[in-house]
């Protein structure tokens, strides 16, 4: 599969429709939702033998600056959140 259109397109679409469910539903926990997403970050890691640094880096960077570039506090909430887990996931051995 090209770069172009590599399966973290997909998960970055994902974060940011998440983020909008997080943005307009006050009754939605940060902790569970995070995990949703990052359960679908393991899936597609324990599914391909990519480059799985890259992959995760790749979700990580455009998810950082959606949260840079967001005013509203819930959605910049879950976009840190999200980038801090990816980056964590990342940094563990």
């Amino acid at each position: 599969m090209s770069a172009e259109f590599g399966p973290y397109i997909q998960m970055c679409t994902l974060a940011q429709q998440m983020a909008a469910q997080y943005q307009k539903d006050a009754n939605l926990a940060l902790a569970p939702f995070l995990k949703h997403f990052m359960d679908e970050v393991e899936v597609n890691v324990a599914a391909d033998a990519f480059n799985h640094l890259g992959f995760m880096e790749k979700i990580r960077d455009p998810v950082e600056l959606g949260a840079e570039n967001t005013s509203d506090p819930r959605r910049k909430e879950f976009l840190q959140a999200l980038a801090a887990a990816l980056d964590e996931r990342i940094h563990r051995p």
